[in-house]
């Protein structure tokens, strides 16, 4: 089964994420059930973190779901859990399914919300990628991570898992490149007991769900007439982008 990933739904845009702290009695945080090991995130150090820019963001802000994915999820994780996660992540990335059960016992959970394991996939996703995407080296992702706030031997974690993916990462990055809903299959028919109605079948390769993409297929009605319209109108653009000049283009611009 593959675990299916949001961002938007683990925290409201703008939204500063709370989280209760709840230890069972005469059990350790490090040895409490990850859903129970919870800290509070203090408004005043997540509005100090708003204001400044971090590189593995492009020179911009990290993101407030970040942020308190790092607090309220990953820096509660043990070393081993957190290790394991990241791997889980780091493949997914390079396009292999996410075990909902290996996940489920990362987190300790046998039933119930997944929402913890799926923020903490897509906070370590966003890290990962992102820390990829602009060219970081270990040591300057690790400083960056030590001042969101993330404990330094979960740092070293993440780090040791950058390494290991950084290059099959960027790879990936590439080839999917400008590639978001790549076109996989597609059929038209007309069905039975229409009029001038035509039904298209479009099969998306890599549609972003969830935060992930996913193959993913849509059917939609058309007017004989709009059919007509719309086919004309894809010719006139296949026709444009044949004819551009890309290369003379930036060379005019440089």
């Amino acid at each position: 089964m593959c675990l299916s990933l949001t961002e938007t739904t683990l925290r409201q845009p703008n939204a500063t994420p709370v989280a209760a702290c709840r230890h069972g009695h005469g059990q350790s945080q490090t040895d409490a059930p990850v859903e129970r090991r919870m800290s509070f995130l203090y408004t005043p150090f997540l509005s100090e973190k708003r204001n400044q820019k971090f590189r593995f963001c492009g020179d911009g802000d990290c993101p407030d779901w970040v942020l308190g994915e790092i607090h309220s999820n990953l820096a509660l994780l043990t070393t081993n859990q957190l290790n394991d996660l990241g791997e889980h992540t780091a493949k997914s990335i390079l396009g292999a399914e996410i075990p909902e059960n290996e996940i489920g016992k990362i987190y300790s959970i046998t039933k119930g919300s997944m929402d913890a394991p799926k923020g903490g996939i897509a906070c370590l996703r966003f890290l990962l990628t992102s820390a990829s995407r602009y060219n970081m080296n270990s040591d300057e992702f690790s400083t960056e991570l030590q001042q969101l706030g993330l404990p330094k031997q979960h740092t070293v974690i993440i780090c040791r898992l950058f390494d290991a993916y950084v290059l099959k990462i960027r790879s990936v990055l590439r080839e999917k490149s400008l590639s978001i809903n790549q076109l996989d299959t597609f059929s038209c028919n007309i069905p039975k007991n229409t009029i001038d109605c035509i039904q298209l079948k479009i099969g998306i390769q890599n549609e972003i769900v969830d935060g992930l993409p996913k193959k993913t297929s849509h059917t939609v009605n058309l007017n004989r007439n709009d059919a007509l319209l719309l086919l004309n109108e894809l010719k006139a653009v296949r026709d444009t982008m044949e004819s551009y000049n890309f290369d003379k283009k930036y060379s005019e611009e440089k």
